[in-house]
């Protein structure tokens, strides 16, 4: 069973070169290549076969080696030492930081952090070997959202409850609930919301003479493309096929998650087809167009947008990273706006991609660490770092309404975009409160994940874009092994 599992890891990281969360050198999405994301993905055997045990061994001997110590903070005599490993070298700073900053406010109880850092697939299949082997694994680790399921349903998570009770009211706690079991334990916290939000580039959407605070439907949003592509010539938007972010927003704001109650594979829904088919629809029309490489972490993709090769991108906040570093040559061009909805009244957010940190079973040390996590992920001044730094909205909504922090022309994110992210982050508090929809990525959720941006969608958008879209998704069903 173990091999097993962790044949189904290895499918995972290593059948899409990407996963829908938190991690790349770019700001936030998990890669296992080039900071770009546009490594090419390689097909794993199938799991439980002698072949993937083979690749197993093999791959974990390699991983063994492919992760190096990257950093610590000032260390203390007499600090406890505690062992953190992450897949993005960008985290490396912050825990470091916010280790520096636990020994200024607990003085009676420093720490001596070391984090370690490797390429995510590296990190998650040595990770999962450690639990499964019982020796080895870090005191706490930064789990991408794609492979989470697969470390809760083994138990190598400490519950996180009790620390992270003292910050209910303070944070989005959808970013914390995500990570829990049915029987309300809480494993992992996130660094960002992942609100997910509409990127205009103004330049063509004033050369249309189209509006987007006019847009509030997807229906409306169509309309607003064809008047986009009359004018200019441009696409409004695009679609990913070797990624879901907006076939899963579209998903969500119906309430879907891929995933029935019990936590196994649904993509077969009326909901996914309907996703197809207006995606479809906009395709057809020129409104949409597949992504250039395939998604939206790829440098064809960056260097298409960033060209003004199109009008508007749907994804996450944590996103504005990527134009920041990727495509600086729309400094000033681009307007954050709320995504558009099925129905006018439906909640304009939902939340995407994330990195859940956890305690694993294996510390020695599970208090300080429990309380250390949940400090650098829950308290004001990780919450602000996490801002300043990342650029990720942060789930501590005290720091949404710090000016010093969300005006501060000086801030890299401020000043690039023409709208301030806040503004958009404050009006959805306002509208709709903070119980926000987020993915169900409970227990057969790594598995459908791997099919949906393997097969699914290039399938749905590309390679058999004719077939019916219900019938499709059954097909897709029945390749998910779980």
């Amino acid at each position: 069973m173990q091999k097993k599992t962790l044949a189904a890891l290895m499918a995972a990281t290593m059948t899409v070169s990407m996963l829908a969360g938190c991690g790349s050198s770019g700001g936030s999405t998990a890669t296992t290549g080039s900071p770009a994301g546009n490594e090419t993905a390689t097909a794993a055997p199938a799991a439980g076969s002698a072949a993937a045990a083979d690749t197993t061994a093999a791959a974990a001997d390699a991983n063994a080696k492919a992760q190096t110590t990257t950093g610590t903070n000032t260390f203390v005599d007499g600090g406890t030492d505690l062992s953190l490993w992450t897949f993005q070298e960008l985290h490396v700073a912050y825990y470091t930081f916010m280790a520096d900053q636990w020994n200024k406010d607990h003085p009676d109880k420093p720490i001596n952090l070391t984090v370690t850092t490797g390429d995510s697939s590296a990190m998650h299949t040595k990770l999962l070997v450690a639990l499964q082997s019982g020796t080895g694994a870090p005191d706490i680790a930064d789990v991408e959202i794609g492979h989470f399921a697969t470390f809760l349903q083994g138990g190598y998570l400490l519950p996180l409850n009790d620390v992270v009770e003292p910050y209910k009211n303070d944070v989005i706690m959808s970013r914390v609930d995500m990570y829990g079991d049915n029987n309300g334990n809480e494993y992992g916290i996130d660094f960002h919301l992942g609100a997910a939000v509409t990127y205009y580039n103004m330049d063509i959407m004033n050369a249309a003479g189209v509006n987007p605070d006019d847009i509030v439907t997807w229906d409306d949003y169509m309309e607003a493309g064809k008047k986009v592509l009359e004018k200019t010539g441009k696409p409004m938007t695009a679609v990913e096929t070797s990624d879901l972010f907006l076939p899963q927003l579209m998903n969500l704001e119906q309430g879907d998650t891929y995933l029935d109650k019990d936590g196994n594979p649904a993509i077969n829904s009326e909901a996914g087809a309907k996703t197809i088919n207006k995606i479809r629809e906009m395709l057809d029309a020129g409104v949409c167009e597949i992504a250039p490489g395939g998604g939206f972490h790829t440098e064809e993709w960056y260097a298409h947008f960033n060209d003004g090769g199109c009008a508007s991108i749907s994804m996450p906040m944590w996103y504005m990273g990527r134009f920041t570093d990727y495509m600086k040559d729309l400094k000033g061009k681009i307007a954050i706006k709320e995504v558009p909805v099925w129905n006018k009244g439906d909640v304009r957010c939902v939340l995407q991609g994330g990195t859940g940190t956890g305690v694993t079973s294996q510390t020695k040390n599970e208090a300080l660490a429990k309380e250390f996590l949940a400090y650098a992920k829950l308290s004001e001044v990780g919450g602000e770092y996490i801002w300043e730094k990342l650029g990720f909205d942060p789930i501590r909504t005290e720091v949404w309404d710090n000016t010093a922090l969300t005006s501060d022309k000086n801030n890299k994110f401020i000043a690039f975009f023409q709208t301030n992210p806040f503004d958009v982050l404050k009006q959805i508090k306002k509208d709709y409160g903070t119980e926000l929809t987020a993915p169900n990525i409970k227990g057969a959720y790594s598995a459908t994940y791997s099919v949906l941006v393997s097969t699914t969608y290039v399938n749905a958008f590309e390679a058999a874009k004719d077939t019916d879209a219900k019938t499709l998704l059954e097909d897709e069903q029945a390749t998910i092994i779980y």
